[in-house]
């Protein structure tokens, strides 16, 4: 296309987007907080529900934050440079309540409110999580999740979801000794009781403090979806190794990634759910063009990116019942295209936008407390393509180790011996096996047939989606 086609289509299609806008109604069922920034400065806009215009430029904030809201009450998240929560009353978001530290250069990135008088805070640059009592700001303690921390001594923890009285909290363990940083094994969702602030081993038989260990690596977006947790991981930028998995919070049985980043064609950098079968991923390509495209979760089909994006950097999406919201931040072909777009969920078409929210738009959170109730039947249908794999014995061992693993159906399967910092050792096996129970053992003995240093090893599984791993000790 000529140069000047480009400029008349982007101009079309601003036109056509600013026609939507004038044409439907955005009928949305809540009210919408966005925040916004130019990552120089940060602000906050209010859309109404029902209103087609939203209140702008409500107070400043950091170039860098993030927002929940829970009980008529919105925290939004200062991160690195101010590390503080400033709350605000849901019902006069332009006043703040309250302002406090989690800690000079702690770089908060999620909170997780309990009641009125506890909530959790995760932070990025150190190995322990902030409890907090919300109404106050007074520190109740910390979370010390450094038993899960790679090498850099930090486990990066970023979102969390909050069910009954356990909190899940993502861990991303990424290796930061180069650029891009990048995920050194595995990841992980630690489980805290909310009540004491105690971690929670899910496998006391193992050496350890242990949570459940995700199919993929590097998760960014952590979402409670009926009697599952819809977590979506990115992996390392540009390897396609991510994806959407559902895991069982109880057992910790994950459905191995249902959606794949080679299915949606580039790196999954945010999920928002809108229904137990349906959700959209922001996905950005190899050309770092960025689409939202839809999902589903029961069949792990990949639907065709909404139309009327510009391609530019998006940060999240939020849903409200039938209603998508994108953080349009506009390109740089179409930077006067910038707004909340907002989509009609059944037909994924858009009904309105750009609406103006002062600065571009980052992160939003819809003014509910709604939820997605059911989602077992979409786990339920990608739980026979599990592959398990079971305690190496005898562990720790001198001169050999059986690794059980079992596989529901015929397929592909690579089982590797890696050292504490992700470096093959040996691999096991890497082909097809049959469905069933097999027992594979390994002689303490790497690829070169020479003998393993004493010390803890990790054996790593792939099959069927599935990404999991199991410490082994080797003693000579």
């Amino acid at each position: 296309m000529t140069t000047w086609g480009k400029t008349m289509g982007s101009l079309a299609l601003a036109a056509a987007a600013v026609a939507v806008a004038a044409a439907a109604p955005v009928r949305a069922a809540n009210d919408v907080f966005v925040v916004t920034t130019d990552y120089q400065t940060g602000s906050t806009a209010y859309l109404p529900a029902g209103a087609e215009t939203a209140q702008t430029n409500l107070l400043t904030i950091h170039g860098d934050a993030g927002v929940r809201y829970q009980d008529g009450t919105i925290y939004i998240i200062n991160r690195l440079g101010q590390d503080n929560i400033l709350v605000l009353d849901a019902g006069d978001p332009a006043t703040p309540l309250r302002q406090f530290s989690v800690g000079n250069g702690s770089n908060p990135q999620d909170i997780a409110v309990v009641s009125p008088e506890r909530a959790y805070v995760t932070r990025y640059e150190v190995p322990s999580m902030l409890i907090v009592n919300p109404s106050t700001g007074d520190s109740l303690g910390h979370v010390d999740l450094s038993a899960f921390a790679d090498d850099d001594g930090v486990p990066e923890m970023g979102e969390m979801v909050l069910r009954g009285q356990r909190l899940y909290v993502a861990l991303q363990r990424l290796d930061r000794s180069g650029f891009p940083w990048v995920p050194v094994d595995v990841s992980y969702l630690a489980v805290i009781d909310a009540a004491t602030g105690e971690v929670i081993d899910v496998d006391p038989d193992a050496d350890g403090v242990q949570g459940h260990q995700l199919a993929g690596v590097n998760p960014n977006s952590l979402i409670s979806v009926g009697d599952r947790i819809a977590v979506s991981t990115t992996a390392a930028f540009g390897d396609m190794e991510g994806g959407v998995e559902l895991i069982d919070p109880v057992t910790g049985v994950t459905t191995g990634l249902v959606v794949t980043e080679e299915d949606l064609g580039g790196d999954l950098t945010h999920l928002s759910v809108a229904s137990a079968t349906k959700a959209y991923a922001i996905v950005s390509d190899a050309s770092y063009v960025n689409s939202v495209r839809p999902v589903n979760l029961l069949s792990g089909e990949v639907g065709a990116p909404l139309a009327g994006l510009t391609g530019g950097f998006l940060q999240s999406t939020a849903t409200d019942g039938d209603r998508l919201y994108v953080a349009e931040r506009g390109s740089f072909t179409q930077p006067e295209v910038v707004g909340l777009m907002v989509y009609d969920t059944v037909t994924d078409q858009l009904v309105a936008g750009p609406i103006d929210t002062g600065l571009p738009p980052a992160v939003i959170a819809v003014l509910s407390e709604r939820h997605v109730t059911a989602v077992a039947e979409a786990a339920d249908r990608h739980l026979p393509r599990r592959a398990d794999l079971g305690r190496a014995y005898p562990n720790p061992f001198n001169a050999s180790t059986v690794i059980p693993v079992e596989l529901d159906v015929d397929g592909p399967v690579e089982l590797q011996v890696r050292d504490l910092l992700g470096r093959s050792v040996r691999t096991l096996t890497a082909g097809h096996l049959p469905a069933g129970r097999h027992a594979i053992a390994w002689d303490g003995r790497d690829d070169a047939g020479r003998v393993a240093a004493t010390g803890a090893y990790l054996v790593e599984l792939r099959a069927a989606g599935l990404r999991a791993t199991r410490k082994v000790t080797l003693l000579k």
